[in-house]
């Protein structure tokens, strides 16, 4: 037996029940009645039929009431639940015609003579109410039939939304998981590039090597702690995009140059944590680095219709010559699709004369206000 406080042992008694109550009830009175429609007046027929709703109702809602109590009372499906509840069925019946019979038969007799219970008579109690409780037994089975069924379909459908919310559940854990994967791979790709490249300085010019690992130092007491995070905003990103270009700088000198234009009002916009960083870096790598006269790098970014643009154009050799940089915007892209899904997009564009413009545009979302703008 399931331990089930009192208001919990009706929970499962919904307006769908007495919906089913109703239908019987009408059905049986209209069959009781049909009869007297061709012979009786009208209003003799109306009263008759309001009358037979009334018993049957009463009949129906006591049958329901006890199938769902003694439902809520065995644990686990089966024969045993089911014949419990038919016999709650035939309990339910008799209670409910016996507490007619009993009113009928103290109040009202044929000749509408008042009688007390010392009249009744067990044996005419029986055969004038017996036929009455094996036919509403019948129509309790039909009753509880219906309710079981819809009760089935009810708790299927909540089988089926649970699934769809664990299923829910379990693809954003996925991405959850798929996002930090991606970003682990990025981290090392940077860090290790950037103490690359201050090793090579320290073979050709000890002093800027030195100044170049000060500025690394400084930039890594700023961006680890945020490495991990999911999240951050475009002042962010764009303070780590420029310590990182300052680093690059000092490496390359007067090859590289490049410039920051990104309003004030957009800098509280939220923005993935790396991304610009990578599309810097791969500018570097794969664009201004490797072109002999350098070149320039531009962050660029603007707002409209609700979208963030955000823009990385460098000057270097552009796509004929560049053969890297597949998986970092790789990444990008995998990580936008799995935080915007198709609402953002990461494109290439050739840069006038020459080089690169690469694009990120995602939903514009201001962390300051905690929504769009």
């Amino acid at each position: 037996m399931r331990v089930t406080s009192h208001p919990q042992r009706f929970a499962q008694l919904r307006p769908s029940g007495f919906v089913i109550v109703a239908i019987v009830t009408l059905i049986d009175a209209l069959r009781q009645s049909i009869k007297i429609i061709v012979t009786q007046p009208f209003e003799q027929w109306i009263v008759h039929l309001l009358r037979s709703c009334v018993y049957t109702g009463f009949i129906g809602c006591t049958i329901l009431l006890a199938v769902v109590w003694a439902y809520n009372r065995v644990a686990r499906r089966g024969m045993r639940q089911y014949a419990i509840v038919f016999g709650a069925v035939g309990l339910g019946a008799l209670a409910s015609v016996l507490v007619i019979g009993v009113w009928e038969f103290t109040v009202l007799d044929a000749d509408a003579t008042p009688r007390g219970l010392s009249d009744l008579v067990l044996a005419e109690f029986a055969l004038t109410y017996g036929p009455d409780w094996a036919r509403y037994w019948a129509l309790g089975l039909l009753i509880t039939g219906a309710w079981l069924y819809m009760r089935a379909e009810a708790e299927q459908a909540a089988v089926l939304s649970q699934v769809a919310v664990d299923s829910a559940r379990l693809d954003e854990q996925t991405a959850e998981a798929r996002l930090q994967m991606l970003e682990a791979q990025i981290e090392p790709h940077f860090l290790f590039n950037t103490l690359a490249n201050v090793k090579r300085l320290y073979d050709t010019d000890r002093r800027n090597a030195a100044w170049m690992l000060r500025n690394l130092k400084e930039y890594l007491a700023v961006a680890l702690p945020q490495m991990r995070e999911t999240e951050s905003t475009l002042a962010r990103e764009v303070a780590h995009v420029t310590a990182y270009l300052n680093i690059q700088q000092i490496r390359m000198g007067r090859r590289l140059s490049f410039g920051i234009d990104v309003p004030d009002p957009l800098r509280t916009a939220r923005m993935p944590p790396l991304m610009l960083l990578t599309l810097a870096e791969n500018a570097i790598k794969h664009g201004v680095g490797p072109f002999p006269e350098g070149g320039r790098i531009d962050l660029r970014a603007t707002a409209e219709d609700g979208r963030l643009r955000v823009e990385v154009a460098d000057t270097g050799q552009g796509f004929a010559a560049s053969a890297g940089g597949g998986t970092g915007l790789a990444n990008i892209r995998a990580r936008l699709k799995a935080l915007f899904g198709a609402a953002a997009s990461l494109s290439l564009a050739l840069n006038a004369p020459h080089g690169v413009i690469a694009t990120i545009v995602l939903p514009y979302h201001d962390a300051a206000s905690g929504g769009s703008p």
